[in-house]
């Protein structure tokens, strides 16, 4: 066990050490390469010719590797969020805690996935994909003929089912600006700005979403929020961007819809800077059953099924046609912050959950519908 661990911090140490936000995912290509080609996988690069609007500009690329024929493809992203100007990609370890840039999201994930390759010489398929922090060019360029797909995220060991979707806008708001002491005579464009979220919050539709996979009922973040000079300024421009989620069974085309409603009232400027509608799959997959089985051997205790909060690259394997699962070590929640972190024993039981999943997995040969059942 404490030669796995050394190997798991040597891998992340050089994952994180290795800055990948979204359009230098290249910067890993050669050490991947190299260190799956030692393990017996043919690696190649692979354009990604889909951006998205949200896609900066770059040229960009997944690298696929593969050792013998499988019809299971595992997908983690390379790119990591941006941090601030200054932001440390150096791997930091506190006891069982590993810190660092990416290191949850998804870099940690990686590292057990390399330990259970290099443990394991079962036939095998792997995508690092790109651009998956911003527009999704990676997966939505992925074009293997393959029927399975695992991606890797931090779930908590949650076997992931369902994907919310999403409604993200820009909205900006005019006012009437006048002396601060007489607020009265102008018209506060920060206010407006707060009004129209809260319209937006206690709208029916939007904050009584529920589905039996989601626990958190908070659908809503403001992600910015400008305007104003200081208190003696009634400000008379502000601007915000605002992402609100969309539950499986309702409709993101909805939320939009209402959000350009609500905006017409406040006379206010939108812009839908994206919009993805909420995915869920039958619960009762050969993969979903697979990662049951192997938290099973492995003593990994899963919460089960579950339903995820954010996108993630198996939306758009989904809308390939492909079964996709999301499933990984750590907690989404502290992903994107400067306290990101991830349990080192958590990802030494991803590895054993990966290696199990890989030993026991059989290409399919059956009927057309593979989309449940025992093998």
């Amino acid at each position: 066990m404490e030669g796995t661990r050394a190997q798991l911090i040597v891998l992340l140490e050089t994952l994180i050490r290795t800055a990948t936000p979204t359009g230098q995912e290249k910067n890993l290509f050669p050490f991947l390469s190299q260190f799956l080609e030692s393990r017996g996988f043919k690696v190649d690069v692979v354009p990604a010719a889909e951006v998205h609007p949200l896609t900066p500009p770059g040229e960009y690329a997944n690298l696929v590797a593969r050792r013998g024929e499988t019809d299971l493809l595992i997908s983690a992203h390379l790119d990591t969020y941006p941090g601030d100007e200054g932001c440390s990609y150096e791997l930091k370890v506190d006891g069982d805690c590993a810190f660092g840039r990416g290191v949850v999201d998804v870099k940690g994930q990686i590292a057990a996935l390399l330990v259970a390759v290099s443990q394991t010489d079962a036939p095998c398929l792997l995508g690092f994909v790109c651009d998956e922090e911003k527009g999704g060019a990676g997966s939505r360029s992925f074009d293997l003929n393959v029927p399975w797909a695992l991606v890797l995220e931090p779930t908590e060991f949650g076997i992931v089912v369902a994907h919310a979707g999403a409604v993200e806008v820009s909205v900006s708001f005019t006012g009437k600006s006048a002396h601060g002491s007489v607020p009265d005579k102008g018209d506060n464009a920060i206010e407006k700005a707060l009004a129209f979220v809260d319209a937006l919050r206690t709208h029916p539709y939007i904050a009584h979403q529920r589905h039996p996979l989601f626990r958190s009922r908070q659908l809503m973040t403001i992600g910015r929020l400008v305007g104003g000079h200081d208190v003696m300024l009634v400000p008379d421009r502000s601007s915000l961007n605002l992402d609100i989620r969309v539950l499986p069974g309702y409709s993101a085309a909805r939320v939009r819809e209402i959000v350009s409603e609500v905006a017409n009232r406040f006379k206010a400027n939108l812009v839908v800077d994206d919009e993805a509608e909420p995915t869920e799959i039958p619960h009762d997959t050969l993969l979903t059953k697979a990662l049951q089985d192997a938290c099973e051997r492995t003593g990994v205790a899963t919460p089960g099924l579950v339903g995820y909060p954010s996108w993630t690259d198996a939306v758009n394997y989904i809308q390939k046609g492909m079964t996709s699962v999301v499933f990984g070590a750590g907690d989404l929640s502290v992903a994107h912050t400067e306290r990101e972190h991830v349990s080192i024993t958590d990802l030494l039981r991803l590895a054993d959950v990966l290696k199990e999943v890989i030993q026991s997995w059989k290409p399919f040969e059956g009927p057309t519908d593979r989309s449940a059942g025992p093998r």
